[in-house]
């Protein structure tokens, strides 16, 4: 077995003047980089969408790029963190480091303590347009690796009640919908009848 370093890691800024740190030049946190490859593309969008207009405005866009890309890497460190933070493996040195709760995010150590009484949510800061990791993700990792939320179920009959009638009137609208589609000889009839070829 041979042992690769990685410098782990990103930049504190990321547009200085005129310059934009994309991709490695940012950062890197892990070798299968996915996560870093959404980031390029949100950056990319970033820029193309705002791109200043005149060197007057440039360290505005420079100066709300940076936070946001600040905030982005720093929800990929706690996403990333968490897979180690719930595992139940402790037999080699890597492991129970990584679980050591000094080496977690502040922030990513308040979030576990409020999912242990309720379900990572939409509000949990996840509330972003182009979230990387939604809250659903947080939720398959917790609950795929065995993480248990404390939550009374007394708690929960407002919420099953809720979803019940959600799915009732969930059902109810794909049956109107599926009762106005028509059927498929009279839809073959119709493409016949206008000369429209079937795809």
């Amino acid at each position: 077995m041979r042992k690769i370093p990685i410098p782990a890691g990103h930049r504190e800024t990321f547009w200085k003047r005129n310059c934009v740190a994309v991709g490695l030049a940012a950062g890197f946190l892990e070798p299968l980089e996915a996560s870093a490859i959404v980031l390029v593309e949100l950056s990319a969008k970033i820029i193309a969408e705002q791109m200043p207009a005149c060197r007057e405005v440039m360290d505005v866009i420079a100066s709300r790029f940076n936070a946001t890309t600040e905030y982005r890497w720093g929800r990929i460190i706690d996403f990333l963190k968490l897979h180690y933070a719930v595992t139940k493996r402790r037999d080699t040195a890597f492991w129970r480091d990584n679980v050591d709760p000094a080496t977690m995010p502040d922030r990513l150590k308040d979030l576990l303590a409020l999912w242990r009484y309720q379900s990572p949510w939409f509000h949990d800061e996840f509330d972003r347009i182009e979230e990387v990791f939604p809250a659903a993700s947080y939720q398959y990792v917790l609950y795929g690796m065995g993480f248990r939320t404390e939550v009374e179920v007394d708690a929960l009959a407002d919420d099953a009640q809720l979803a019940e009638r959600a799915m009732r009137e969930n059902a109810a609208q794909t049956e109107r919908l599926r009762a106005g589609l028509p059927r498929h000889r009279e839809l073959i009839g119709k493409i016949v009848e206008y000369g429209l070829q079937p795809v």
